[in-house]
């Protein structure tokens, strides 16, 4: 297979990590960034769902044109505001160690399957890489926010 397993289980312990430790900010935004840490572990839980669908249906079928994620409208439908933080940051990591038994299990006879979108098309082998590397840059994006929420709770005192 051509997944490092031990490396995607790390990156979302680490991750994990990072979002229990920040409950406290959880609801704040900054002046940079609308999304709270709370929208973001949100959005991140939707990604985890839309890629759950595509690891399935792309290895049942080998060509499939699935619909437009609308990030904006997803974080609206959630109703984020209503749900407790630490619910979150659980259902995340628990819903990404069940990708991860997905993404063990793939045939590796259907890694080129491919989810047709605008003109390209992307392997099942390109989305489960990719989702990672989604997931790395939400991590980065969630320390710089964190800096920031703290920059600016800094400035106020």
């Amino acid at each position: 297979m051509n997944f490092d397993i031990n490396k995607f289980e790390n990156q979302i312990n680490i991750f994990y990590k990072k979002m229990k430790k920040h409950e406290s900010i959880s609801n704040i935004s900054t002046i940079k960034e609308e999304w709270t840490l709370k929208d973001m572990v949100g959005h991140l839980i939707d990604s985890a769902s839309n890629n759950h669908q595509r690891f399935i249906r792309l290895q049942l079928k080998e060509k499939l044109t699935f619909p437009v994620y609308d990030t904006e409208k997803w974080k609206n439908a959630s109703c984020l505001k209503d749900i407790d933080y630490m619910f979150l940051v659980e259902f995340w990591k628990y819903y990404n160690m069940f990708l991860l038994h997905i993404i063990k299990n793939i045939d590796a006879n259907k890694l080129n399957n491919y989810w047709k979108i605008n003109n390209s098309q992307k392997t099942l082998e390109f989305l489960v890489n990719d989702y990672f590397v989604h997931m790395q840059w939400h991590e980065d994006l969630f320390d710089d926010t964190v800096k920031e929420i703290k920059k600016e709770q800094k400035a106020k005192k």
